[in-house]
């Protein structure tokens, strides 16, 4: 890994947080110094890519696949873990929605909920256009408003839906955390879509197929395995580099005269840089300064479903539940490119996001049956499929996505950073979500 950007070499590096991103940010700094180092509040460094163990098994907490990746970050993850350690299963996508599976399609949306429905979207998109309304974007409310009504009133059910919070409690950046919030509908065959989708307007409303678009189909996961085992190679990685790892219960960051510390549990270390790959709440703790008394970040609770059967039915590694009529938004067929029970059963995941003051949630086991005929309409399984053994976790936090103020308090830190802390403390990849972004944002800090 080469750079023209050399204000990182030899300096030494501390990194707050872990999982996936503070694992990658901690593999870019070990190219430009030796002294680098991970503080987590948890001796598992691995977050959210640690597996649920079950039935003899290891498997993930829902759908873990590298995807979306272009072939230059493809480069950099297997660089890290080791190209024999990744296989790449291409595309395996496919959407539910209006009782209709649309394969292919990862990014849902509502297409064809009546050719009226269709028609009357695409006139007013035209209107739109034509009255070149300029309005101010701060709240998801405000994105949904630009919409047609038919197509709001789907998305104000289905953000309730995903994210157990109303349209106008979100910022607009939720977008970017969650496909469920979402809107490209499906008006014209690839072909013609394709040619609006060089306009900007309609390439943020209307889908095509990657396959049409010619756009990568990259899908890494270490095959018979599951992401943990890839976490496990990051950490050893990472250790034999000599990256150092600090747990720590109380950890903030303070400026005394010149210098930058890090106060671990009462011990006081010294940093030249500091990187947070936290949640933006989660860094805004980390300093004595009060930016904001706004929260930010807004954790969804889920409900996952894991049932072990004898088959597997579908050729997809996940069906999109994009329907507001069904209680699954994702159906994992996890066996499918990870492991299998003891007993050589599969595994398949049913991730169910709800209010923990929902009856689903209060009374998760009685809905068993329902999920489980939910991964029928999804075509995950078949109509004379049954399940042998059944686990249900209720997750209270998984997803975070973004309030509100997300961007006046990130916009309040930025500016506290840059005064006081001379910008020797960097955001990367804050206000996005997937791996693929998070990596190109580390490109950027070090001029890749």
């Amino acid at each position: 890994m080469n750079s023209e950007n050399k204000k990182f070499d030899n300096k030494k590096i501390i990194i707050v947080g872990s999982g996936f991103r503070a694992m990658m940010t901690a593999y870019f700094c070990l190219n430009f110094s030796k002294d680098v180092s991970i503080i987590s509040n948890n001796k598992n460094i691995h977050g959210v890519m640690g597996p649920i163990k079950w039935q003899g098994g290891n498997f993930d907490k829902g759908y873990h696949f590298f995807d979306g990746f272009n072939k230059n970050t493809k480069k950099i993850l297997e660089d890290f873990v080791g190209k024999e350690n990744l296989f790449d299963f291409g595309y395996g996508a496919t959407t539910y929605t209006n009782r209709k599976i649309y394969y292919d399609h990862a990014i849902p949306y509502w297409p064809h909920k009546s050719y009226y429905f269709a028609f009357e979207a695409l006139v007013k998109y035209f209107t739109q256009i034509l009255n070149n309304n300029k309005i101010n974007i701060r709240s998801y409310r405000d994105i949904l408003n630009t919409y047609p009504s038919n197509i709001r009133k789907v998305l104000e059910e289905a953000c309730l839906r995903n994210t157990n919070l109303e349209a106008e409690q979100l910022s607009h950046l939720v977008c970017g955390y969650s496909h469920f919030l979402c809107y490209r509908q499906t008006l014209l065959p690839d072909f013609f879509s394709n040619i609006l989708k060089k306009t900007d307007f309609f390439n943020k409303r209307i889908a095509s197929r990657r396959k049409s678009l010619n756009l990568d189909r990259i899908s890494l996961y270490p095959k018979g395995k599951y992401i943990g085992y890839i976490a496990e190679i990051m950490e050893s990685r990472l250790r034999k580099l000599g990256l150092k790892f600090i747990v720590s219960n109380n950890t903030k960051i303070i400026k005394k005269n010149e210098d930058l510390l890090i106060n671990c549990d009462g011990s006081l270390l010294n940093a030249d840089y500091i990187f947070l790959t936290t949640e933006l709440d989660s860094a805004l703790d980390l300093f004595e300064e009060k930016v904001t008394e706004k929260k930010n970040n807004h954790y969804v609770s889920q409900i996952f479903y894991y049932f072990s059967t004898n088959k597997l039915f579908s050729k997809y590694q996940y069906v999109h539940g994009n329907d507001i009529n069904i209680n699954t938004n994702r159906a994992t067929n996890i066996s499918l490119y990870g492991e299998k029970t003891s007993s050589n059963e599969y595994v398949l995941s049913a991730e169910v996001p709800t209010n923990i003051n929902s009856e689903i949630w209060k009374n998760s086991d009685k809905f068993k049956d329902v999920i489980w005929k939910e991964l029928e309409l999804m075509k995950i399984i078949d109509k004379n499929q049954i399940y042998t053994n059944y686990k249900i976790f209720n997750l209270e936090k998984t997803l975070s996505v973004p309030l509100i103020d997300f961007e006046d308090s990130l916009k309040e830190f930025k500016n506290l950073i840059n005064l006081k802390y001379s910008s020797k403390v960097l955001l990367p990849g804050i206000g996005t979500f997937t791996r693929n972004i998070f990596i190109e944002s580390l490109k950027e800090i070090f001029k890749q």
